[in-house]
């Protein structure tokens, strides 16, 4: 039965300025006051809908569109703390 070759090692290649990858500084201490911030004011405003069943001036006058502002700070919150570092 032959023998199969023996694989040479890969030679590295020096690498060049525009492969390297820098990186990214860590975020500064108020990103994660930030973070918390969003989650608080779109869990706040849930509550004070569902407690008000929506009677509270301005938010009477938006109907199911409560809960999409609501869960959309909490989204953003979301979205904000995948780039903290």
């Amino acid at each position: 039965m032959p023998e199969s070759r023996r694989r040479k090692p890969k030679k590295q290649t020096p690498s060049t300025g525009s492969q390297t990858r820098r990186a990214r500084p860590p975020s500064p201490p108020w990103f994660g006051g930030l973070i918390l911030v969003f989650f608080a004011i779109g869990i706040a405003y849930l509550l004070v809908y569902y407690f008000s069943n929506g009677g509270v001036l301005g938010m009477e006058n938006l109907g199911g569109w409560n809960i999409l502002i609501g869960f959309g700070f909490v989204v953003v919150g979301l979205a904000v703390s995948t780039q903290w570092r």
